[in-house]
């Protein structure tokens, strides 16, 4: 019956391990010593000599044997663990290569990607080296650590970012008033500025940014930009002094000024809208909304056709119905 593997075998009886050269001695003092009793018993005439010697040559040639039955096991033993080396090279290469061709692929298809997008943006006529400096100075900003300036810099570039993807939709829509959408489009302007002002934003134009405006919009007559301003007034008696001030101040700079009285308009040009908005070559309207109460104003882009022709519509019903001279002489 065959032992358990788990028990100890010879080598570690009374469970104390034999060293394997000690093992090796007595299995081939064994091997001499039942080789010289063999042969005492089959040749008891024969010399002494010769039975030592014929059972040291055994058990010399035992002893060889073991050691090359151990070489053998540790030979193949190596042999295995080389094998399962090379192997492992092979698959941690395998790895390595995979990984590297991934990344490899993956850098050159964002290079596609990358390069695709200037192309396209250059085919859009927008400035490519705009977007370059933009991408080169955020990675400067960016790799100057944390930090408020880091913070507003990624901030800038989302609110950035929010806009471009809603004017694809060519509508845009900022919380609030924002000034400067209203300059940078004043200064994109290449053919007409027709803007309407309710009398409730008379105040505005005594301010600083009013007169920062004013030489904005003197910039784009000076470019060719045609500018016609509307304000509006409720009843003939809002036509005062101030507000001829403010149409001598709109027309110093070659602004086209009028005033149209809306209790004075007839039926069909009353019941029409009126808009804050101003309307930049026909193309795109800026327009600050309130809301119900006339508070929290938000502000809106659009160059949807069908609303900037109806902003246009009104805006030349308005102009054709309104004053030219001065507003205190029409009162």
């Amino acid at each position: 019956m065959d032992s358990d593997p788990g028990t100890p075998g010879p080598a570690a009886a009374g469970g104390l391990r034999i060293p394997p050269v000690v093992l090796k001695t007595l299995i081939t003092l064994a091997v001499g010593t039942v080789t010289y009793v063999i042969t005492t018993w089959i040749g008891q005439s024969e010399d002494e000599l010769w039975k030592l010697a014929i059972s040291v040559v055994i058990g010399g040639a035992a002893l060889i044997v073991q050691y090359m039955v151990d070489f053998e096991e540790r030979l193949a033993a190596v042999e295995s663990g080389q094998r399962e080396h090379r192997r492992d090279q092979r698959e941690d290469l395998a790895a390595q290569h995979r990984e590297m061709t991934e990344l490899v692929d993956q850098g050159f298809r964002r290079v596609g990607e990358v390069t695709g997008l200037f192309r396209e943006l250059d085919d859009s006529g927008m400035r490519t080296e705009d977007v370059s400096r933009l991408v080169r100075s955020a990675t400067e900003v960016g790799s100057q650590g944390h930090g408020i300036m880091q913070e507003f810099a990624r901030a800038e570039i989302e609110r950035l970012a929010v806009v471009m993807t809603e004017l694809t939709s060519h509508t845009a829509d900022w919380p609030g008033e924002n000034n400067d959408w209203l300059i940078s489009l004043t200064r994109c302007a290449r053919d007409t500025i027709d803007a309407t002002s309710s009398f409730v934003d008379l105040a505005f134009w005594r301010t600083e940014p009013a007169k920062h405006y004013l030489e904005v919009q003197r910039g784009a007559i000076r470019r060719g930009v045609k500018v016609r301003r509307l304000f509006i007034v409720q009843t003939p008696q809002e036509l005062n002094a101030d507000l001829d001030e403010i149409l001598e101040a709109q027309r110093s700079v070659g602004i086209e000024a009028g005033v149209v009285v809306l209790s004075q308009l007839s039926s069909p040009v009353v019941v029409g809208p009126t808009f804050d908005v101003v309307i930049f070559d026909g193309e795109l309207y800026f327009e600050i909304v309130p809301d119900l109460r006339q508070l929290n104003p938000r502000t809106r882009l659009d160059a949807r056709e069908r609303y900037v022709t109806e902003r246009m519509t009104r805006f030349d019903e308005l102009w054709n119905a309104g004053l030219n001279g001065s507003a205190g002489q029409a009162g």
